[in-house]
């Protein structure tokens, strides 16, 4: 568990990743009178508020916390001392950012795993700006501990029609891709039973080059070349991979196809 006080619990609000996890649901069925807002509500992106992201303050005789099982991979614990309306706006101006060319982009910083890279790009100051009135970010990790980011706490509350104000540069983005690339070599070298970190990597810049852009796509053939070995460098099947005119997940099950029943020596 999480192991808050109850101080702590005072101060705590559950911002939940309503693509993933039918949050209200889950909310009124653990908690009697919770104060709920949707972060979609009042914004541009209303018309999709069945995915919205949900700020939750579970009310004191609340049993969302004995649950965290059921949440802690959809939701980040946050720590401010602020009213519903203001912290939710707040929230709601960090909905998306704009890029370095000048367009805007979705930030899930309600997911915890996309949180954790976000803080980890940010330099000191870039979080106690991004976080406003918040003091303390929790996440949830796959080693079962929970990850905490600090902030001061003293930075004005936007409001939701700033949206898009915060900014997130080259330096970040590189960083964000940096670590998503970390997290899916790691998750693959463990897919395949494979502990080589020049191989996994050599593997997808194999992929690479064949046009496999997706996680799915790259493991897929990663899985191939590591089953077949040598096989997969065939010409007849190294023409499959070229080829320009099937799709990726076409080609890879061609593919398979064919190294399974040995078309080719």
């Amino acid at each position: 568990m999480m192991g808050l006080d109850e101080k702590a619990i005072e101060r705590a609000w559950i911002l939940i990743d309503g693509a993933v996890f039918d949050a209200p649901r889950f909310i009124y069925e653990y908690d009697d009178q919770p104060e709920l807002e949707y972060l979609y509500l009042g914004t541009p992106h209303e018309s999709v508020i069945e995915v919205s992201p949900c700020l939750v303050k579970p009310s004191p005789s609340s049993r969302i916390w004995s649950e965290q099982v059921r949440w802690q991979d959809h939701a980040v614990v946050l720590m401010a001392d602020e009213i519903l309306p203001v912290l939710a706006d707040h929230l709601r101006s960090l909905l998306s950012v704009k890029l370095p060319d000048g367009g805007y982009s979705y930030l899930r910083f309600y997911s915890p795993k996309q949180l954790v890279r976000l803080m980890g790009a940010f330099s000191d100051l870039e979080r106690d700006q991004f976080s406003g009135p918040i003091t303390d970010w929790l996440a949830f990790q796959n080693d079962g501990q929970w990850r905490r980011f600090s902030a001061d706490g003293q930075r004005p509350a936007r409001q939701a029609s700033e949206e898009g104000w915060f900014v997130l540069a080259d330096h970040h983005i590189e960083a964000l891709a940096a670590m998503a690339k970390d997290e899916f070599v790691t998750r693959l070298a463990q897919y395949l039973s494979l502990n080589d970190a020049a191989r996994l990597n050599a593997l997808i810049q194999q992929a690479n080059s064949f046009g496999f852009r997706t996680e799915k796509d790259v493991s897929r053939f990663a899985e191939l070349a590591v089953v077949h070995g040598e096989r997969i460098e065939h010409p007849e099947f190294q023409a499959i991979l070229s080829s320009s005119e099937l799709p990726a997940g076409m080609r890879l099950s061609e593919l398979d196809k064919r190294l399974a029943y040995g078309v080719a020596p």
